[in-house]
């Protein structure tokens, strides 16, 4: 399910699209932002990529994602918050799949 990544900024609808594709990665694993945008594109993230990490940001201001306490190192060796869906997120995740 890797999404096609363009320099425009991206529409209301492809945001929403990102949003639900990044809860469901966050349904299936407990990761950081990083490697929940590496499992959306396929790749290692790129500049290009930022704004789906900002996705993750918003996933948790809705209280959808969580940090989890623990820290994974990222590709450049920083520590990095690994998050996980919450109960309101699995419940945001059901309303989604149920239209």
């Amino acid at each position: 399910f890797p999404v096609t990544i363009t320099r425009q900024a991206p529409t209301r609808s492809k945001r929403v699209t990102h949003l639900t594709k990044l809860l469901e990665i966050f349904c299936l694993y407990d990761v950081t932002d990083e490697e929940a945008v590496e499992l959306l594109v396929g790749h290692k993230p790129t500049l290009q990529d930022e704004g789906l990490r900002r996705r993750c940001s918003d996933l948790r201001a809705l209280g959808w994602i969580a940090p989890t306490g623990e820290t994974r190192a990222n590709s450049s060796g920083r520590q990095r918050i690994v998050c996980a869906i919450t109960d309101v997120g699995r419940d945001a995740w059901m309303e989604i799949q149920n239209g």
